[in-house]
């Protein structure tokens, strides 16, 4: 029976252990422009060896640089783009969301495809064609790891074998009937499977394959016992590849025996159930298949559950030695080979559990390595100290370089000192910049970065950005320079003719969270700036001239708006990461007294008022009809990303950020402000906290009681205006 599978991948994924760290329960990702991270952040990974990054993409690294695997150069998706990534930072779903799925118990085997489909071959038996059961009809899911191979490929092999063998054409046609009838089901009662299976073969070669029908049916329905007992007669039989599948079979009933019960209802494993015993004997029946066959038709197979068999013994010296012997394989380095999947299951079976102690393998224990980086809270213990680490270093000798470069990461992730670190690596970048290279020099950039040597930083980053050929190398570079000048209070350099800093969205990000009025004017007049950045800076420069109070300057920058402006809404590029997004027709709001019949005037002229008057009650309250009837409450242009991320800094936008409250609260506070424009401030900033309780028209704390005197004033004193009448209760 030769099971199905994928190419070099017998054992597959398993499943997603609960306790993995590599985990993460909120499906929504975002991301964030810092490179130097050290939590586990699967929204945002960058193409460096860093304890923020999932194991997976440290392992995919190391094995680039081992030319095992390459990093894909995918564009980041519409779904992507449309919450602001560019390249670098990506979230580990763009490496591997195309994965196989786990399923708790895979153990398929290589199937190397028969030529002749399932109903030639069926034709070719003499079998008419409603033999072959329809697509509709066939058993396609089956229970635990079993049924998956019982499958329309393992199907064409027997029916191939059959018209290879010697044998009386009758019996092969119900031989072939039976193998054909029991893809239909996944389980059968011994009274059912005799029904299946002829009852009437009398030739030897006709009675062995009978058998091994008898096995593998008694081995899909879980009745290990007798199926040992059909493979272990075939391992005399005259036919080889009755032979040689028998010898493999006996290792794969024996293990699906001993894991029969350790999964539970929803595939999460539990190792203390699992039949130790029967391990063992899988085990030995793994060790003599591949004896006899070497380089038999089950080798890849055999091998990979011997890897589960490791797994399930919690034996992670030997696990990790097969996955390291794994990687030296000829076939992993070719490049048409998907790793997603072998490399998916090293961090569910291995990595997720592993204690550095119990790994040899250098790449695999850089990478726990890294992961014993991460930060840890006050006296939370680690599985490794600086002294466990500089022991490891004699299992690094085939790459010293790696070893010296986790001493330096420790030395700048746990132990916070960059000027140590700095002495761990190399001084001078080498002419091939492969991703352990590029991982020493970002490191070392980083410690200058640190001591405040930004100028050394950016001839570092500067001197990298030639011998950037691997994939994502040149991204990170740009996002390393940009934060460098923006840190550096040379943003204006991010934005100059030739910059290397090319990245729509780290541009964008900067224009709109850090930029000040000269730059953004610089940016909209620019003639090689593209479109959508000079809506961006356009944008951001009104919308700041507003909401900062620079009321002058908005009526003067609003003839750089365009007679007819682009109607496309800007999303991403202002941060605005749902809904449609908002264009630049937003400052051509024409007021007018809409849904509240309170009456305004065109934005142009409110902001005329405010210039002369900044305490005229009509247009501060006009100021905040705008606002609400636009959706700006809270708008992504009002927020500033954290203090250690790109665009964390002071913005150069001078003046206090407005909210509608602010002016609520003043014409509230103006004993001239006459009986309407009073009655509808009161009438809004009680509306400010419906229904939460919560303000969300700034960042204002009134207590209750304040908005209860609201309440009071507005039904008492202003009791004949529509506000009042229509408003029953404050919150």
């Amino acid at each position: 029976m030769r099971p199905y599978g994928l190419p070099l991948l017998a054992l597959t994924l398993s499943v997603l252990i609960a306790q993995q760290a590599q985990a993460s329960s909120d499906d929504s990702c975002y991301p964030s422009w810092n490179l130097k991270r050290d939590t586990l952040d699967i929204c945002n990974s960058v193409p460096f060896l860093s304890p923020g990054n999932d194991s997976r993409v440290n392992l995919q690294l190391l094995l680039a640089d081992d030319g095992r695997a390459s990093l894909p150069q995918r564009a980041p998706s519409d779904d992507e783009q449309q919450l602001g990534y560019g390249q670098v930072p990506f979230p580990l779903s763009r490496l591997f969301d195309d994965a196989p799925a786990a399923d708790g118990a895979a153990d398929a085997a290589v199937v190397a495809k028969p030529a002749a489909p399932l109903a030639e071959l069926a034709a070719r038996l003499g079998l008419p064609a409603d033999a072959v059961p329809a697509d509709s009809e066939r058993f396609a899911n089956g229970e635990g790891s079993r049924c998956r191979s019982n499958n329309p490929l393992t199907a064409q092999e027997f029916l191939a074998q059959l018209l290879a063998v010697d044998m009386p054409a009758n019996e092969r046609q119900a031989l072939g009937r039976a193998r054909l009838d029991l893809l239909q089901g996944c389980q059968w009662d011994e009274t059912q499977l005799g029904s299946l299976l002829p009852g009437d073969v009398q030739s030897p070669a006709g009675r062995d394959f009978a058998g091994y029908l008898q096995g593998i049916g008694a081995f899909y329905s879980g009745r290990f016992a007798p199926a040992r007992q059909q493979f272990q007669a075939l391992l005399d039989s005259q036919q080889p590849w009755l032979r040689e599948t028998a010898r493999y079979m006996l290792g794969r009933n024996q293990l699906n025996q001993a894991q029969q019960n350790a999964f539970d209802e929803w595939g999460y494993p539990d190792l203390r159930k699992v039949d130790q015993g029967a391990l063992k004997v899988a085990e030995s029946d793994f060790k003599g298949y591949l004896e006899a066959y070497p380089q038999g038709r089950y080798a890849a197979s055999a091998k990979g559950l011997m890897r589960r068999v490791y797994w399930l013994l919690n034996d992670q010296q030997r696990l990790a030695g097969a996955y390291s012997e794994l990687f030296a394989q000829p076939e992993v380095a070719d490049s048409s080979a998907d790793l997603a999947p072998l490399i998916a299951e090293v961090d569910n079976k291995l990595l997720v559990s592993a204690h550095p102690a119990d790994v040899r393998a250098p790449r695999l224990l850089a990478v726990l390595d890294l992961m014993q980086m991460r930060h840890h809270d006050a006296g939370e213990s680690r599985a490794l100290d600086w002294a466990g680490l500089q022991a490891q270093k004699p299992l690094f000798a085939d790459v010293p370089g790696l070893h010296d470069y986790l001493l330096a990461a420790w030395q700048l992730y746990v132990e916070n000192a960059p000027d140590k670190a700095a002495a761990q690596l190399p001084q001078n970048p080498p002419d091939k910049l492969d991703y352990l290279a590029f991982s020493q020099q970002t490191l070392r950039g980083f410690a200058l970065e640190a001591g405040n040597d930004w100028l050394g930083a950016e001839k570092l980053w500067l001197q990298l950005l030639p011998l950037a050929h691997q994939p994502l190398q040149r991204e990170q570079l740009e996002l390393a320079l940009a934060y460098n000048y923006e840190r550096s209070d040379r943003l204006v350099k991010v934005y100059a003719e030739q910059s290397p800093v090319r990245t729509p969205a780290i541009r964008e990000l900067l224009l709109r969270h850090i930029a000040g009025p000269e730059l953004l004017r610089q940016q909209v007049k620019s003639e090689t700036a593209p479109a959508e950045e000079r809506d961006t800076a356009l944008f951001t420069l009104l919308y700041k001239d507003l909401l900062h109070g620079h009321y002058a300057n908005f009526v003067n920058d609003l003839a750089l708006l365009p007679p007819e402006p682009s109607t496309k809404p800007l999303g991403a590029s202002l941060g605005v990461l749902y809904g449609n997004g908002v264009p630049l027709t937003l400052f051509q709001w024409s007021g007018g007294k809409g849904t509240s019949g309170y009456d305004c005037p065109p934005l142009r002229d409110l902001a005329v008022a405010l210039q002369q008057s900044p305490q005229t009650p009509q247009a501060l309250n006009c100021f905040g009809e705008f606002i609400l009837r636009n959706n700006l409450d809270g708008f992504a242009l009002d927020s500033q990303p954290r203090s250690h991320e790109l665009g964390g800094s002071q913005t150069q936008f001078e003046g206090p950020l407005y909210s509608r409250l602010d002016g609520y609260l003043k014409v509230i506070d103006d004993a001239q402000a006459v009986g309407d424009d009073k009655a509808y401030a009161l009438y809004r900033a009680i509306n400010c906290y419906a229904p939460s309780g919560y303000n969300g028209c700034g960042k204002q704390d009134i207590p209750p009681a304040q908005r209860k005197r609201w309440f009071r004033e507005l039904k008492t004193q202003h009791a004949d205006t529509a506000w009042a009448k229509s408003l029953k209760y404050y919150w």
